[in-house]
């Protein structure tokens, strides 16, 4: 069974194209979203982004031939795979076609769509699910714009990325992040996220009541238990002759039935008794033997 995590980055990776203006935003966040780096004696007026996700470098590709940017750059032509797939895929964009690509965006769902794919991440441990999103100081106070707006609340913390100063959204809460998801396109997914959560809360809760449910199991054997060596010693040392006929008739028929609860008890009493009566019945017996006004004769 394919993991939710899974689920999640194939709706991302088959997200429908085909849309000028869609599709341009979606690429404006998704450039926006791929680290920068420097290389040596590299050329000024071109800039380097790199990437470790080849479903985000070929959703980027398929984007980029819908997007208003295809006619000046071949993406494909542009994506530098290193030798046997080790280490990070670079691609290199002209300077001005670049800051052209990311001032173009606005603070669109596709736009974050795009910024997801870059820097986001979505884990799914036994516990429940939780989202972050890394990005620069300057992309964070825009994101911060979006989350106000889907009244979606996220936690913001400092991501020191070598010399870029870095902001990192977190995202624990499940309604938080099926907003978010649902914001984005991804239905399926929103739904899925929704149906396992109620699956947990039916398990949980079964999983509560059983342990519950044996909790009073080994609660109610060990005050048989209990109950049984009072009647016995009480029996064995003639003790229970002083005790009054209700009390007596009580520890008589506990040791007839020795497996059977406190409303069991109650109920073959003649007449019967409730539960707590029962059990009122049994704390004198017991404060009459702590207190030695019985004796087991021993």
């Amino acid at each position: 069974m394919r993991s939710v995590v899974a689920e999640l980055w194939d709706e991302w990776a088959d997200y429908s194209t085909d849309v000028l203006e869609r599709d341009s935003q979606e690429t404006a966040g998704l450039v926006l979203g791929l680290p920068l780096v420097k290389r040596k004696n590299s050329d000024p007026a071109t800039v380097s982004l790199v990437s470790s996700r080849l479903l985000v470098l070929r959703r980027l590709i398929r984007l980029w031939k819908s997007a208003k940017w295809s006619g000046r750059l071949a993406m494909a032509s542009n994506v530098r795979i290193p030798p046997g797939m080790k280490g990070m895929v670079r691609i290199e964009l002209p300077r001005e076609l670049y800051d052209e690509v990311v001032s173009y965006g606005r603070e669109t769902w596709d736009w974050v769509r795009g910024l997801f794919g870059a820097c986001g991440s979505f884990y799914a441990p036994r516990s429940g699910y939780y989202m972050t999103l890394r990005m620069t100081e300057a992309v964070s106070i825009r994101m911060s714009s979006m989350l106000r707006r889907a009244d979606v609340k996220g936690a913001w913390r400092n991501a020191a990325t070598g010399t870029i100063r870095k902001r990192e959204l977190i995202l624990r809460a499940r309604q938080d992040i099926v907003t978010l998801l649902s914001k984005m396109g991804f239905p399926d997914i929103s739904v899925q996220l929704e149906s396992d959560a109620v699956l947990r809360t039916v398990k949980s809760q079964a999983n509560r009541e059983r342990n519950c449910d044996t909790a009073n199991i080994h609660k109610s054997l060990a005050s048989a238990l209990r109950q049984m060596d009072l009647a016995r010693r009480l029996t064995e040392g003639g003790a229970i002759q002083s005790l009054p006929e209700s009390l007596r008739e009580l520890v008589e028929l506990r040791l007839e039935s020795p497996d059977a609860s406190l409303a069991e008890l109650g109920k073959l009493l003649v007449p019967p008794v409730t539960k707590s009566t029962v059990k009122y019945r049994w704390g004198r017996i017991e404060a009459l033997f702590s207190s030695s006004q019985i004796s087991d004769g021993r």
